[in-house]
């Protein structure tokens, strides 16, 4: 058993038992060093044929597309959300997954602060903890490197609303509008205070008995709102 100073770090190079298989790592400090030998020896001590577990090759983008396979896929937002990881992984040049840390990303998220409002920076930092902690969830991670980082906090914005006067502005505007689905769907919206999207793909199945009943919303939840 041995531990030498190299230029890249401390080198140990040891034999658990005395004989048999070899284990040699470099650590970046000395004591580092001693504590992986007496690790390896103690646990080689307790079961003979033991084996040290295997470094992690995986890169950040392979634990993507990975929570993609087994979660992200049956998400409403996935195909857009692992493109968005995707990105982020190619901006941190795609890292080993183990070398991940909080600090990194710190960095990362500062530059990219000067060009992007912190509530872009906000879904980034919760996307890509949500893949850590759902490969933690299903035992297939160890450590989430980034659980201790918080977002960064937003002052909220003053709700706005139309008054009566501009209501009639836009409905009268929408009168014009070639796309006469706009005019029904606007009254909607502004009858329910439903999305778009919601009051676009509505149905006649949903309009009934003085009522506009949403499915499939954003929070995937259904409400009835009476009209």
């Amino acid at each position: 058993m041995s531990i030498t100073k190299t230029e890249s770090g401390w080198k140990v190079d040891v034999r658990p038992n005395g004989s048999g298989k070899r284990y040699r790592k470099t650590l970046k400090t000395k004591a580092e060093a001693i504590r992986w030998q007496a690790w390896l020896v103690q646990e080689s001590a307790k079961n003979p044929d033991w084996e040290p577990p295997k470094a992690d090759k995986r890169r950040l983008a392979d634990l993507v597309d990975e929570w993609f396979l087994l979660h992200g896929q049956h998400l409403k937002d996935g195909a857009k959300r692992v493109s968005k990881l995707r990105k982020i992984c190619d901006e941190l040049n795609n890292p080993k997954a183990d070398d991940v840390t909080a600090d990194m990303y710190l960095q990362w998220r500062a530059e990219k602060a000067k060009t992007f409002k912190a509530n872009t920076l906000n879904h980034d930092l919760a996307y890509l903890k949500a893949v850590f902690n759902e490969l933690i969830r299903q035992s297939l991670y160890k450590k989430n490197p980034l659980e201790n980082i918080k977002p960064i906090k937003i002052d909220e914005n003053p709700l706005s609303y139309l008054t009566s006067d501009e209501i009639v502005t836009l409905i009268n505007e929408l009168k014009r509008c070639r796309n006469k689905d706009a005019l029904v769907i606007s009254k909607v919206c502004l009858a329910t205070g439903a999305r778009w999207t919601e009051a676009e793909s509505l149905t006649k199945e949903q309009v009934r008995s003085n009522a506009i009943s949403l499915h499939r919303t954003k929070s995937g939840k259904n409400r009835t709102i009476p009209i």
